[in-house]
């Protein structure tokens, strides 16, 4: 049913719970609703930029409770993040204390079940209407509903998640009408050419640089004042650049270990066996977990386990290869996907042939090391348990070859721990022969 009372169905939209909004409990009735939770503002930008599959509704809302509403700066950089995203999501509120700037709406967390769904289709209604046309009763105006078309280069960019910076000096060179217009990164002033700072704030981030500037563009006002704005103009993509990335840096990152979370973990594999099915190249997927961890825990206190993840990854990331990526799947459960996009290093080798040897020297590694937390007995008192699965041989999809390096873990263990376990293909193409 619409806002209206008509029995018509509603779009199907997507909606992101971030904290207690008291919502949940009407949204599951809701059968055009998508519902996810989310715990704070980072995951939220993290489940907006990874839908659940390719028939997830297109149509965004995420709706913040006040208990996990950034604070200060943070709530620009947060609604400039998902909006970066999806230009077209609904940020909304769950409160009855007020309509706080940069949300698209408002809605009671007390409401009724009609309540929510009138607000998004008034939001959502009103993005249909030229601007001066906003009516009073709607909850707000989308704060942003459409990028100018000089900006759409820079957009895109920063949708990617790339650098916009050469985008936006060539939309500066456009406005302009010149080609000797650069960009000069750092603080430090150049010593040739007309300039102009790029701030944030009290920090330089660079400076516009007009390398053939003549004595009448040095003299003229109005030139002046224009490459100003267009510092300004400039400065605003740079920081919300840098804050997207710290924002997708931490959505995909698990604070503590500093390894990659489950979330980037299954975006990544899904993206590089793509590659390896075009490239017919092997790639090899280790899980494996921490022998007895909960011992640890308990014998030694969480701050001693919480050492032991730390301790891990860092050494695991000394050992494997800069195209490999270790991640932090579970607890005490990590996987290690051992990926080397050039292919061969020389014409007799395969890709993956020091998989086994790498996997095997940080398993020693661990059994050596010492963890100063653990007290005397910290030497040889780790082991881990794993085991590894290679596409095409031992699984031809990511949910395959996860499951077959899972399966394979455990038989590491039954094995009476310490143990790394290969699958067939991981056998024929890992492990050196002899």
């Amino acid at each position: 049913m619409s806002a209206d009372g008509a029995d018509t169905p509603r779009p199907p939209r997507r909606v992101i719970l971030v904290g207690r909004t008291g919502l949940d409990q009407s949204l599951r009735r809701d059968r055009s609703v998508e519902l996810i939770r989310a715990a704070d503002s980072i995951d939220a930008v993290g489940e907006l930029a990874d839908p659940i599959d390719a028939d997830s509704p297109t149509s965004a809302v995420v709706v913040m409770a006040p208990d996990a509403e950034p604070e200060g700066p943070e709530r620009g950089a947060f609604l400039d993040a998902v909006r970066s995203i999806n230009p077209d999501v609904a940020v909304l509120i769950a409160t009855t204390e007020g309509h706080p700037d940069g949300y698209d709406g408002v809605v009671d967390p007390n409401g009724t079940d009609g309540d929510f769904a009138r607000v998004l289709d008034a939001v959502f209604a009103a993005r249909q209407q030229p601007a001066e046309a906003w009516p009073d009763a709607t909850p707000a105006r989308p704060a942003r509903s459409g990028a100018p078309s000089e900006d759409a280069g820079v957009v895109e960019v920063l949708l990617a998640g790339r650098d916009p910076t050469d985008a936006a000096m060539s939309a500066i060179r456009a406005r302009l009408g010149r080609d000797d217009v650069g960009f000069s990164q750092g603080a430090d002033t150049p010593r040739a050419g007309l300039t102009r700072p790029v701030r944030a704030g009290d920090a330089v981030l660079g400076h516009i640089v007009v390398h053939h500037a003549t004595p009448e563009d040095a003299g003229d006002a109005k030139f002046s004042d224009t490459l100003a704005r267009e510092a300004d103009w400039l400065s605003g993509w740079l920081r919300l650049y840098e804050q997207q990335r710290q924002l997708r840096q931490a959505a995909f990152t698990d604070p503590l270990s500093g390894a990659w979370n489950r979330r980037y973990f299954d975006r990544y594999l899904d993206a590089a066996l793509d590659q390896v099915r075009g490239a017919r190249l092997p790639m090899t997927v280790m899980v494996f977990d921490i022998d007895n961890f909960k011992a640890y825990n308990d014998a030694y206190g969480h701050a001693a386990g919480d050492e032991i993840l730390v301790e891990t990854v860092r050494l695991l990331n000394s050992t494997i290869r800069p195209s490999d990526r270790v991640c932090r799947i579970g607890g005490d459960e990590f996987a290690v996907v051992f990926y080397e996009p050039s292919g061969p290093r020389s014409a007799a080798s395969k890709p993956p042939e020091s998989v086994y040897t790498i996997a095997r020297r940080f398993q020693q590694q661990i059994c050596e090391h010492r963890f100063p937390k653990l007290g005397a007995e910290a030497q040889g008192t780790l082991t881990i348990s794993g085991g590894l699965a290679t596409y095409p041989w031992d699984g031809t999809d990511a949910q395959s070859l996860l499951a077959r390096a899972d399966e394979l873990a455990m038989r590491s263990k039954k094995q009476g721990k310490n143990a790394l376990t290969l699958g067939p293909g991981a056998e024929s193409v890992c492990k050196p022969k002899d």
